[in-house]
């Protein structure tokens, strides 16, 4: 496992909750869904390699390309569908106001997100 380091919500800054295990987090998902009604989405965080929840309008899975870089030389994160990575491109500008568009990945069947218009 990664050192852990506390992962913080994008949106609120405060930090996230953790589970060990996807069983935990699932459960902890189920007694959200069931106390205030909201559906929770588990993820296994990429940063700290435990678990979160994420709500399941905002839950964009997407995996670490072995291919294609930033612009920072950082591997890209591939979508598994172009709705995914647009959804995603809404949250990221809801947030943060970054405006982001979405490509298809020429190396693998995904999709990415660029700040440049002619990628």
């Amino acid at each position: 496992m990664y050192p852990f380091n506390q992962c913080t919500s994008t949106r609120t800054g405060k930090p996230l909750s953790t589970y060990q295990c996807s069983f935990s987090a699932q459960q902890a998902a189920d007694q959200t869904k069931i106390n205030y009604g909201r559906v929770m989405v588990p993820y296994q965080c990429e940063r700290c390699d435990y678990w979160h929840l994420c709500p399941e309008d905002r839950h964009t899975p997407c995996e670490t390309c072995d291919y294609c870089t930033s612009s920072e030389g950082k591997p890209k994160q591939l979508y598994k569908s172009e709705r995914a990575a647009q959804k995603r491109a809404d949250c990221l500008r809801e947030e943060r106001g970054i405006t982001l568009s979405v490509y298809e990945c020429p190396h693998h069947d995904g999709w990415h997100l660029t700040k440049s218009c002619g990628w």
